[in-house]
């Protein structure tokens, strides 16, 4: 392949190369990445290529470049869960602090106020028993209702 035969396939096939990375990425910095990175490759293996293979073979390389790059992240992901930084886990707090506000909505009233008074402000059954007019045994069962929707809730988080 030739310097003007690589120059004609970059500007045959940049543009269907880019969304087909995009739809696959959803991210714009990891499709025109991604694609940039075909293009080098094509550029080192120009002495070993046709010209007429040469839009195959960039969607083909796309292709398993944007798997690999998906397979990399995920690991990435996996072990990032397993051993936080400081960022990660600041991220991944403020999503559990969202995931649980919307789970909390969901719950009855009642069942809210008794997480919240429990969890969040530390009082005993006997203190939200007297603050919400139950029984200590009403509280408990209410309290535990509630706990059991919310780890239901919180499944689809994780």
């Amino acid at each position: 392949m030739t310097v003007s035969e690589y120059n004609h396939s970059v500007h045959r096939c940049s543009d269907d190369l880019y969304r087909f990375a995009l739809r696959y990425s959803r991210l714009s910095a990891a499709a025109e990445d991604a694609v940039q990175d075909v293009f080098v490759a094509l550029w080192e293996r120009r002495g070993e290529l046709e010209a007429d293979g040469a839009r195959g073979w960039l969607f083909s390389a796309l292709y398993r470049r944007l798997v690999d790059q998906h397979r990399h992240d995920e690991v990435v992901r996996r072990t990032a869960l397993d051993i936080p930084d400081e960022a990660f886990a600041q991220h991944e707090a403020f999503e559990l602090r969202d995931a649980l506000s919307k789970a909390l909505a969901q719950l009855p009233e009642q069942q809210r106020a008794l997480v919240l008074l429990r969890d969040l402000e530390g009082y005993d059954y006997a203190e939200m028993a007297r603050l919400t007019a139950l029984s200590e045994q009403q509280v408990g069962v209410y309290l535990f209702r509630a706990r059991k929707t919310l780890k239901k809730l919180l499944e689809d988080y994780r």
